[in-house]
């Protein structure tokens, strides 16, 4: 059996690096935990009584990595995300307002790294987030909150994306082949730059009552 915890508040560097596998924490507080590195696999955060998930808020989670955790209704807000893996897992209803995903060089160039993938970010919260450049495919987007977030060239490919809402976030320079796109609306989403299969493209033809022939 995995480590086991239960309402804890966790020390700052007490997980710094580690390897953690199978471990329970429920209704723990990583918040202003330094998570550097830190690898999480198969870990459970969502405690089902309370229906409420762990709190990383303003934690520091630079190249932390979860595989196949659930971290549904987490809270990551305002924490240091750069370099960010969370892979295969269920993070529906997460807060990512205000986390950083960001480099910044100068005041202004900077750049992205995340590798959000194959995980269920149903109803999650990404108001305002910048996950620009980065590798986001094969996630289940519906009903998340996009308000004023930015994609653009981020690898959004595979993606599921029912209940999605276009016009809010800043899709341009995407790569959307393969993706269910829902209801996506050439006349309301600024598609400059996008990649898309000439199948999704034809269908979003046909919405506009253009026939594709041949």
């Amino acid at each position: 059996m995995g480590l086991a915890l239960q309402g804890e508040k966790i020390a700052r560097n007490r997980f710094t690096g580690e390897k953690i596998e199978n471990g329970s924490f429920m209704l723990c507080d990583f918040s202003g935990a330094d998570l550097t590195g830190t690898e999480f696999i198969g870990c459970q955060f969502y405690d089902r009584d309370s229906r409420q998930g762990g709190n990383f808020s303003r934690a520091i989670l630079k190249d932390a990595s979860f595989k196949s955790c659930d971290l549904s209704m987490a809270d990551f807000r305002h924490a240091n995300a750069l370099g960010i893996e969370i892979r295969e897992c269920r993070a529906q209803g997460a807060d990512f307002r205000g986390t950083s995903f960001m480099n910044m060089i100068t005041s202004r160039t900077w750049f992205c790294s995340a590798y959000i993938t194959k995980s269920n970010l149903s109803y999650a919260n990404f108001a305002k987030v910048v996950l620009e450049k980065c590798e986001l495919w094969e996630n289940r987007w519906h009903g998340a909150q996009v308000l004023g977030a930015s994609f653009s060239g981020s690898d959004l490919s595979g993606g599921e994306f029912s209940g999605f809402d276009w016009r809010a976030a800043d899709v341009t320079q995407c790569d959307l082949s393969n993706a269910e796109l829902g209801e996506l609306d050439l006349r309301t989403t600024d598609l400059q730059g996008v990649k898309m299969d000439s199948h999704q493209a034809a269908q979003l033809l046909e919405r506009l009552g253009i026939a594709i022939i041949g």
